[in-house]
């Protein structure tokens, strides 16, 4: 028997390219790895991965990625007594893909 693992999550294809890079990057970054889930701005900043951004880019994504007209909220701020926090909408996954892999794909193609 094969074993998968799940790689990235991905959205559907109607989205994919309307986004930002660096908003599809924050996303991905946020929804594939907890430790990135439910951060302040100050903790993005800091993300290593964005590390080549300015703050104010990584600013603008954020409010890519809540805006309510577009997106319906990617991404949800959540006031917290020490400021605003920012998590992925769980309720949004249904709508996005999922990207399987063999495992061990990533060494396979030296990634």
């Amino acid at each position: 028997m094969t074993k998968v693992e799940i790689g990235d999550i991905d959205f559907g294809t109607q989205r994919k390219y309307d986004l930002m890079k660096i908003s599809r990057e924050l996303f991905r970054l946020m929804m594939n790895d907890p430790r990135y889930d439910y951060a302040t701005l100050e903790e993005m900043f800091a993300f290593e991965e964005m590390q080549n951004y300015d703050p104010a880019e990584v600013s603008k994504a954020v409010d890519e990625l809540t805006g309510k007209e577009k997106y319906n909220n990617l991404l949800l701020e959540i006031s917290k007594p020490y400021g605003k926090v920012y998590a992925v909408n769980k309720r949004r996954i249904p709508e996005m893909m999922f990207t399987y892999q063999p495992l061990g794909f990533n060494e396979m193609i030296g990634l």
